[in-house]
């Protein structure tokens, strides 16, 4: 059964920023990439780095620990150091301006 959490409000998130929040006991990173925004898992396939400050490039989030991209709309990998993907939530704005994320 899926669950939907209401966050932070979407405004209060620029462009190129990552923000980590803990739903239900998940550390999940919320990032917002060329106006678009996005929720993976807060932790890096290769290393179990924290994702948070990485630095993101159009929908790509590097890892801060030694530069493991992924996809942010897939949590797919590039490069040789991980083929495991990040878990995605979606993420969607509720009528209040708030960032909404459902948990599976």
């Amino acid at each position: 059964m899926a669950i939907t959490d209401t966050l932070i409000p979407a405004v209060d998130i620029s462009d190129k920023q990552t923000v980590p929040v803990t739903l239900n006991g998940k550390n999940i990173l919320i990032c917002k990439a060329n106006g678009e925004f996005y929720a993976v898992d807060n932790q890096c396939t290769h290393q179990r780095a924290e994702l948070t400050g990485g630095r993101i490039r159009n929908c790509y989030l590097a890892c801060p620990l030694h530069g493991v991209r992924f996809d942010l709309r897939t949590g797919q990998p590039l490069g040789e150091l991980t083929r495991v993907p990040l878990k995605t939530y979606d993420v969607s704005l509720a009528d209040n301006g708030n960032l909404q994320l459902e948990l599976d």
